[in-house]
């Protein structure tokens, strides 16, 4: 099944499916009140003396910290009811990263993300915020543009994390005021956020209401979307999954593998840790990435904090 965000008023006779026990909701927005402070708490949690990237996970958490600012100092209105209404008569994404005309706001956001990290960051990092501040829009817009279609080598390693984290601001908040209701139905490209159509960062099985279920969280607008189990998250198939872990069979994080097609996707487990973090935990698991690549396997999915070389 893929998923499409529809108007509140058509669903007629799905608001009552909505109420049966067996309803699964097909997409879940960020919770953006504490979305970047649990991640905060997450990568410090994370950042233990024996974990041999503890010093990034403490520079990403100082990122993420000052996400939550900029969230705060820059809140978004804006109208949508034109970009869905478009977005549903050409049935794409309504808010496609490839193709939605962005506003200056992430810019707003992007200085304000420059300004609270300049004073925390360490001193070999404030050059490449020194620089990217003096950028031109024009110049932003063509950052924005290459890593939004994954053009990496286009933008400076140093400056690509700033300038996706001020995006993802941007996109989470956008997508955080859609004022309508997703459904479920057959389709294509169900590895792909069906808000902004980015690749998942991982994907998680969750606890609680949600016991069991899994849904893939998007490295863009933070929206997750359900995606059943057993299942190849990128090419769909059943017929050749392995599970890998560095720990045990009882790890929280583990790489759900594809012979099909050669990919994988990490998977957590909220049952194993209540606390998992698709970012964070996806963030300091890279020895098992190590590993996946050994055993001759793709990632199908991007970090926020890790654009690739190429």
């Amino acid at each position: 099944m893929s998923i499409r965000i529809v108007p509140k008023e058509p669903l007629g006779k799905e608001r009552m499916n909505e109420r049966s026990a067996g309803f699964i909701p097909p997409l879940l927005f960020a919770n953006l009140k504490n979305l970047y402070q649990r991640r905060v708490e997450r990568l410090k949690m994370l950042a233990t003396e024996d974990n041999p990237f503890s010093s990034y996970l403490n520079f990403a958490a100082e990122i993420v910290q000052a996400q939550q600012k900029a969230l705060y100092d820059n809140p978004l209105s804006v109208e949508l009811d034109e970009i869905l209404s478009h977005a549903r008569q050409v049935t794409c994404v309504p808010l496609d990263c490839k193709t939605l005309k962005r506003t200056r706001h992430w810019h707003s956001v992007l200085h304000s993300l420059i300004a609270e990290l300049l004073p925390a960051v360490p001193e070999h990092v404030k050059p490449a915020l020194e620089n990217l501040a003096k950028n031109s829009e024009q110049e932003l817009e063509g950052m924005a543009s290459a890593l939004l279609n994954s053009e990496f080598s286009k933008v400076s390693a140093d400056q690509s994390v700033f300038v996706w984290a001020a995006l993802s601001v941007y996109w989470a908040q956008m997508a955080s005021l859609i004022p309508g209701k997703a459904r479920a139905e057959y389709g294509e490209h169900r590895q792909f956020c069906p808000v902004c159509g980015s690749m998942p960062v991982a994907s998680v099985v969750q606890i609680g209401t949600g016991q069991g279920l899994r849904y893939l969280h998007c490295h863009l607008c933070e929206s997750e979307w359900h995606v059943v189990r057993i299942k190849c998250s990128n090419c769909e198939q059943t017929g050749d999954l392995n599970y890998w872990s560095l720990d045990s069979e009882q790890a929280a994080v583990k790489a759900e593998s594809c012979g099909d097609c050669g990919s994988y996707l990490k998977i957590l487990y909220q049952e194993k840790d209540p606390n998992v973090d698709a970012v964070a935990d996806d963030l300091a698991s890279l020895i098992l990435d190590a590993k996946m690549e050994d055993e001759g396997f793709a990632r199908s999915s991007l970090n926020p904090f890790l654009f690739p070389n190429e």
